[in-house]
């Protein structure tokens, strides 16, 4: 897996995992979910999470782990 900041290449996704800063200072974790494959860009969805966390970066990571998981949903059920 490939990552640059909050963006992760999974398989032919793209996970761009964008953490949103609460009125509190936490963050709450926030997900894009991009196909790749082909000649054009296929599908997007977009993953607004309820899970808050202290840092950016444990809200980015959960993001990315509910994104992979996502995935291998998406792969094993075609």
């Amino acid at each position: 897996m490939l990552r640059n900041g909050h963006r992760h290449l999974h398989k032919d996704f793209v996970l761009s995992c964008n953490p949103k800063k609460t009125v509190d200072g936490r963050f709450q974790a926030s997900l894009a979910i991009t196909y790749l494959g082909g000649e054009r860009t296929r599908s997007q969805r977009f993953i607004d999470m309820a899970d808050v966390f202290d840092t950016e970066e444990e809200a980015a990571e959960h993001a990315r782990a509910a994104g992979i998981e996502w995935i291998e949903r998406q792969i094993s059920g075609r």
